[in-house]
């Protein structure tokens, strides 16, 4: 399932905690990063990264990384055009260009500085 807050999203978010995911796409949206798509699972994912990957600046990966690999499936994107945060994911992910982590809980500042470090501050 694939919602949309808008058309042409900005900001797509990959989480099945809908609550996370509502409170995520007030805090984006505030910070400009809206429209937002929210999605449930990588198949939604990659249907919006078909449609609207040149419009997209953040991608926000909030799935849990044991029952979904997320190398796998950003193996078949191009990370060229948008922003990464992974949530509780692993260190080497704040290493790369472009990417941070984000681990829960966390409060609305920890996600405007997880959006600093990949160069979004609002």
């Amino acid at each position: 399932m694939t919602d949309l807050n808008g058309s042409d999203p900005r900001t797509l978010i990959i989480s099945n905690n809908m609550i996370e995911a509502d409170d995520l796409i007030e805090m984006l949206t505030g910070q400009d990063l809206g429209p937002v798509a929210h999605t449930r699972d990588v198949h939604g994912a990659s249907a919006v990264l078909k449609e609207s990957a040149s419009q997209l600046r953040l991608l926000l990966y909030g799935l849990s990384l044991h029952l979904h690999e997320i190398n796998d499936f950003l193996a078949t994107v191009d990370r060229s055009a948008f922003k990464l945060i992974v949530i509780d994911g692993p260190a080497d992910f704040a290493g790369q260009e472009g990417a941070a982590v984000l681990h829960r809980p966390y409060s609305t500042g920890d996600v405007l500085a997880a959006l600093a470090q990949v160069g979004l501050s609002p």
